[in-house]
């Protein structure tokens, strides 16, 4: 479920006539994105999206595509490319023109876990990729059917226990992946991994029974809870989620160091122009700092904020780190 970044630019700059943005969306915060860098992206820019439409990735990869385009006056294209844990959509990026024309959204799937999970992967996550900006986390929480006799992460451990390997889970991403493995080894028993490429699929399944529990988040799962068809048993972060208060931590449910975060990065090719990354990090700031878009995301479980290309960076190589050691604790074998 897991696996594990540096750009080079020129020097020539081209010089723009700082442009008016319109739309409320991008106001103030975004006219100052254009002082940073004088250079123009041309446009339209490409932005390919790890994993289906109808996933959180996908949600707030439109969200901030709309408001990007706001912001560099270029039309900003989403592009599906699901398959294999983000890797199909990694390796077309890595291999992509660094002409600023090409954007990696992705996840911790893909630039810390994958290069833990698998055996090889086709990409590199640090060499292949110029890191533009962190783009914020998200929170997961451990689902079940609302038809399901589970209602504590310790009823399900149990039943688990009594029947090693005929509860089953789905797995749509490295996050669902490694703790599914997680919580059969810290509860002693063992659950069946079911592969999923979409999470849409995977509440389909679990709301007919077809798997016993899931990963999942409020972005996708909301409209579900809120029709009572699935419900949370613990959410997976050191402090409950305000959206769902009377929802326990694992910790709170029995199953301590168990807070595994899901965060959103974004990259281009390596070999990506300096200015041109910088251009795009401008513009991501401005964007990410719009409340309205940071209010929304609260309500989804989502905590936006940015960074600099340098902080990304930093910040890959320790989650690769920290996801070597997450996938081992996990047990699960390499694939």
């Amino acid at each position: 479920m897991q696996k594990d970044l540096s750009p080079s630019g020129f020097s020539s700059r081209v010089p723009i006539t700082r442009r008016r943005l319109l739309g409320a969306a991008v106001g103030l915060a975004a006219a100052s994105a254009f002082a940073q860098t004088d250079v123009r992206i041309q446009g339209p820019v490409k932005m390919v999206v790890i994993f289906g439409p109808g996933s959180s990735t996908d949600t707030y990869a439109r969200m901030i595509a709309d408001r990007l385009s706001v912001a560099l006056s270029v039309p900003v294209i989403v592009e599906n490319r699901p398959g294999a844990t983000g890797q199909i959509a990694a390796e077309a990026v890595a291999t992509a023109k660094p002409d600023g024309s090409t954007l990696l959204f992705t996840t911790n799937s893909t630039h810390a876990a994958n290069p833990n999970m698998y055996k090889s992967l086709r990409y590199d996550p640090v060499k292949d990729f110029a890191p533009v900006s962190r783009l914020g986390t998200i929170t997961f929480f451990l689902m079940v059917a609302a038809s399901s006799p589970h209602h504590s992460v310790q009823s399900l451990v149990t039943a688990g226990k009594a029947a090693p390997g005929k509860l089953t889970y789905g797995a749509q991403n490295s996050l669902a992946i490694v703790s599914g493995s997680r919580l059969g080894k810290l509860g002693g028993t063992k659950f069946v991994r079911v592969g999923y490429k979409n999470t849409p699929q995977v509440i389909t399944d679990l709301v007919s029974g077809e798997i016993s529990f899931a990963f999942l988040d409020m972005v996708a799962a909301a409209p579900f809870i809120s029709a009572g068809k699935i419900r949370a048993l613990a959410v997976l972060a050191d402090r409950r989620f305000s959206g769902a208060p009377n929802v326990p931590t694992m910790e709170e449910a029995g199953v301590p160091n168990f807070n595994v975060v899901a965060w959103f990065g974004m990259y281009a090719p390596a070999g990506t122009p300096a200015p041109i990354v910088e251009r795009f990090n401008g513009a991501l700031k401005a964007v990410l700092a719009q409340p309205d878009l940071r209010e929304k995301g609260l309500t989804m479980g989502l905590d936006v904020f940015s960074s600099s290309p340098k902080e990304l960076e930093d910040y890959t190589k320790s989650q690769i780190v920290l996801w070597k050691e997450l996938v081992a604790d996990s047990g699960m074998a390499l694939m």
